[in-house]
């Protein structure tokens, strides 16, 4: 099954950012910049780079940048459960497909793009680093990024011998390379990676407040999200409202720039139910509800979609009479890879030739130990 999927996201997953115009002599146009694979950095005669592009390389100078990068997702980006699935030189275009976004960078491939031979330039040590600090700042040998700070702008010609700088690495575009997948698949009439639209439709995109604000704040590199459970509380408003048969807990999308979740991946749950006076839990008493996308694991049908919108709110009626001496209970849990755990534990259970079960059975459980209990609440019944 997990085939017929990577040829489904084949089709939506060859993009190349070229919509957003961002002029400047000394800068490759974006639809350049995001060319994919990002093109061979062997440093030509005019090229002011050395060749190493790793991480921890950067690191010796942007000591925090590091810090964080080495601790979010973007580090991450080509673990167990790609490597699981991946067999490049079996299958070198649903790899290739896959490294658009995971692992961009020419030198990231064991293959080539195009006849899909062995690429002499393979670095698989960068590739392990997924989107790193290369797959954003380098082109053509050459190290690009923001304005400098104003404490620190007299001292920015020293630095690479001068990096190119441009405001674009500012502007949620930058983002919509890999977070905007409009060609291809569509399933019930929607793509699946719609999350640049999502801003841009919003309050949050009007009004310019971009990614970068709430993702890099001060320009931090840990890109917090979904399983960031402090992130997340941010980003919404729980209200509850008790009445005569039970209670309503109603879910506002208060600072999330997108949809709440965005992605078909994650699945919030919320519960309600009763405890007896003995502090036991009264089964008939549970009632649950869910907020995301949920579809099915060969990406053929969608079930629900319920997520919220920017500033829309989702409410969740729990209407029960209630019992002397009973105890309503709200909870909301968050399981930010749900899609993925059901995923990896419906292909432990088959006979995939290709698969590597190690790296299978580890992606399984990163995946099923994400989940955390985000909100709780006890209603007075009185």
């Amino acid at each position: 099954m997990w085939k017929k999927i990577a040829s489904l996201i084949i089709g939506f997953s060859l993009i190349i950012l070229s919509s957003y115009a961002n002029g400047g002599e000394e800068f490759l146009s974006p639809s350049e910049y995001w060319e994919r694979p990002i093109p061979l950095q062997i440093p030509n005669s005019n090229s002011e780079l050395p060749l190493s592009f790793h991480p921890e390389d950067c690191g010796e100078c942007h000591k925090e940048q590091y810090k964080g990068w080495k601790g979010s997702l973007h580090s991450k980006a080509v673990g167990p459960g790609l490597l699981s699935q991946l067999e490049p030189h079996n299958d070198p275009e649903i790899a290739v497909s896959c490294y658009y976004c995971h692992a961009p960078m020419m030198e990231q491939s064991e293959v080539g793009s195009r006849e899909h031979i062995k690429n002499p330039y393979f670095d698989n040590k960068l590739k392990l680093s997924g989107i790193s600090c290369s797959v954003c700042h380098v082109r053509k040998g050459k190290v690009y990024g923001p304005p400098a700070r104003a404490e620190v702008r007299s001292e920015e010609k020293k630095w690479h011998s001068g990096f190119i700088v441009k405001d674009f690495f500012q502007s949620a575009e930058f983002c919509a390379a890999c977070h905007q997948l409009d060609e291809g698949y569509e399933l019930n009439g929607k793509v699946l990676t719609n999350t640049y639209k999502e801003w841009k439709n919003s309050f949050y995109g009007k009004s310019n407040i971009t990614c970068q604000n709430c993702h890099m704040p001060d320009r931090q590199h840990f890109w917090k999200g979904i399983h960031d459970p402090e992130m997340v509380r941010d980003g919404i408003s729980i209200e509850t409202y008790p009445n005569e048969r039970g209670a309503k807990l109603v879910i506002t999308n208060s600072g999330v720039g997108h949809f709440f979740p965005t992605y078909v991946t994650p699945l919030i749950v919320v519960k309600g139910f009763m405890l007896d006076n003995k502090g036991k839990l009264i089964p008939s008493s549970m009632k649950e509800s869910f907020i995301g996308r949920k579809v099915s694991l060969d990406l053929t049908q969608e079930f629900f979609d319920t997520r919220i919108a920017p500033q829309k709110s989702f409410e969740f009626d729990y209407n029960q009479a209630f019992l002397n001496g009973n105890r309503l209970i709200f909870k909301v849990w968050v399981y930010p890879d749900k899609f993925y755990n059901e995923f990896f534990e419906n292909m432990l259970k088959g006979d995939n030739i290709g698969i590597k079960n190690n790296e299978l059975e580890e992606a399984w459980k990163n995946s099923s130990e994400s989940s955390y209990l985000l909100w709780k609440k006890e209603i007075n019944t009185e």
